[in-house]
């Protein structure tokens, strides 16, 4: 009868790259002889190899068990009954399957050269005659063993190897799927131009390719207290109505993935009911995705993905589906800086539009009253029969209509600069000391008890408007004694400088405040007034400024600090260019 002895130190669990690198079973050994007890025997000695042992009594049986397994070593007695050691030699070498299986040869008889040649010839590797040291047999088949470990190692690692290249060229073949799929989804949402476009894109397109059944877009609302539906598929309309609306502290997939700020994995029911065993998943999917919409740190909302099956969602997978949630977030965004900068035009010239109403209500319905009042105060003045106290009530009317004129000027001037290419000019050669002197006698008389340090050459001459520079001076006079206090100086100065001149106007007091600097000479715009000031102006004056003297192809600039208080400088050219 054959045996099988298995070999004792396998371990119990292996994985599967281990399995096929180490293998199943312990190298086996073949033991071929008609005598039990010398099977017995053998078996005795080569015990503490740890190898699996098979003993057949006969050559023909020897020859089965070679059909079935594979040996490291085949120990064949010479003189058995039947077919004896070197006709089973023979056959087994005549085999593809078992031509390279060493053969050790064992006899109890005294071995001539005969014997010798017959046994190399039929392919033995070695004779041993009884009675032999077992360390000797253990040492010879040790040796053949270990080599069948290193051929079955090699063999092992090779379909090992060849296993890992068949699945990294499937993970790159799914990768390449990936890849394209998002290459079109994100092509399809570079034409989405509203919220809606972008919810039809992730269900016609991105849904597809996710291989989910159900999908739903669900933004932040205005407070950024909950989550709503702006869009959905595949969801039945009683699932829709209960989760219309979902307040972030409720706790469910969607609310977790914008609180955490990353996505919820469920692939399976069991992990649904493990994870939220408050709610009812059965009959709308098998597993889920909660997939949060994120901007450059800023959450817009989830998107909730739902499937048929249950799924293992891979490292490939989740790559997939964030990026899929990346690409619908950053059109999202798109979407809505397009809808507020579309928003801000519509503003801009719904503004203009009322601009130019304002400035045709003023120059069409208050020049002609405002005439009609100048002309009454100059009609007062000239009765001598006024009281002092009545001339200077006539005198307050006059500078009030005065302020108003410049008013309705610079709407008009600020409309032929917006709308007409620019504040016309009309040139001619005239002195800058000269319009200074003018100004400052009309400006000190709006501001009495001012004082202003005036330091203009005589002589300073140029080819300009000197209507329009007598504006500039004044409104930039005008700006720094309203914006700063009674005690505080105010100098105005010019110089020549090559070919252009430096006009300066500088005023003590707070500085112009950090956020209003980069829109001064914007229309409309104007600084904070301290207590006790009046508002003389509607925010015009230094956007005019700025235009007459671009005109004149010059420019402003302005430099304020808490140190060193406010300077604006202008830089006349002397001649046009």
């Amino acid at each position: 009868m054959a045996e099988r002895l298995g070999w004792r130190g396998m371990p119990k669990e292996v994985s599967a790259d281990s399995a096929v690198l180490a293998g199943v079973s312990a190298p086996g050994v073949l033991l071929v002889d008609d005598n039990p007890a010398n099977l017995l025997s053998l078996e005795a000695i080569l015990e503490p190899l740890g190898v699996t042992l098979t003993k057949a009594s006969s050559g023909e049986q020897a020859l089965r068990f070679l059909l079935r397994e594979d040996y490291a070593v085949i120990l064949l007695d010479v003189r058995m009954a039947g077919m004896n050691g070197f006709e089973t030699a023979s056959l087994i070498k005549q085999r593809e399957r078992t031509r390279n299986v060493p053969i050790i040869f064992l006899t109890a008889y005294g071995r001539d050269d005969s014997e010798l040649v017959a046994g190399y010839s039929t392919g033995a590797v070695d004779f041993l005659q009884k009675p032999f040291p077992p360390e000797v047999l253990r040492s010879k088949v040790s040796v053949f063993v270990e080599l069948f470990r290193a051929q079955h190692q090699v063999r092992a690692q090779a379909e090992l190897l060849r296993r890992k290249e068949a699945e990294a060229r499937e993970l790159a073949h799914r990768a390449a799927g990936h890849i394209d799929r998002l290459r079109d989804f994100t092509a399809r949402l570079s034409e989405a131009h509203t919220v809606r476009d972008v919810c039809r894109a992730l269900f016609e397109q991105g849904l597809v390719a996710a291989g989910a059944k159900a999908g739903a877009v669900n933004l932040l609302d205005a407070e950024g207290d909950a989550l709503e539906i702006v869009d959905a598929v595949g969801y039945p309309e009683q699932v829709l109505a209960k989760w219309r609306r979902i307040p972030l502290s409720n706790p469910v997939p969607l609310t977790e993935a914008v609180r955490e700020q990353r996505p919820i994995w469920l692939g399976s029911l069991d992990e649904w009911q493990g994870r939220y065993p408050h709610l009812n998943a059965h009959g709308i999917h098998e597993s889920a995705i909660a997939l949060p919409l994120m901007v450059k740190g800023r959450t817009l909302g989830a998107i909730g993905l739902s499937f048929a099956r249950a799924r293992l969602f891979t490292e490939m997978d989740r790559a997939f589906f964030s990026a899929l949630a990346h690409a619908c977030a950053q059109a999202l965004e798109q979407v809505r800086l397009i809808t507020e900068e579309r928003r801000s035009h519509e503003e801009l010239r719904r503004r203009s539009e009322f601009e130019q109403q304002l400035v045709g209500i003023v120059s069409h319905d208050l020049r002609n009253p405002l005439a009609a009042i100048a002309m009454s105060v100059g009609l007062l003045e000239k009765k001598e029969s006024l009281s002092d106290s009545q001339r200077r009530t006539v005198q307050r009317i006059g500078q009030a209509s005065e302020r108003a004129a410049r008013m309705i000027r610079d709407l008009l001037d600020f409309t032929k600069a917006r709308l007409g290419g620019g504040i016309p000019l009309h040139r001619r050669s005239m002195d800058l000391g000269e319009v200074v002197t003018q100004v400052l006698d009309e400006v000190q008389v709006a501001h009495a008890g001012r004082h202003v340090d005036v330091d203009v050459p005589a002589g300073v001459q140029g080819e300009w408007d000197p209507d329009r520079i007598a504006q500039v001076v004044t409104n930039l006079l005008s700006n720094a004694l309203t914006y700063s206090p009674r005690q505080a100086p105010v100098r105005l100065q010019a110089r020549a400088e090559g070919s252009q001149v430096l006009l300066s106007i500088y005023n003590g007091g707070a500085p112009i405040p950090a956020e209003l600097l980069p829109r001064l000479f914007e229309p409309l715009t104007r600084g904070t007034l301290k207590e006790g000031q009046s508002n003389r102006s509607i925010g015009l004056g230094l956007y005019i400024v700025r235009d007459i003297v671009r005109g004149h192809g010059g420019g402003v600039e302005v430099v304020s600090s808490e140190e060193h208080g406010t300077t604006f400088t202008v830089r006349l050219p002397l001649r046009p260019g």
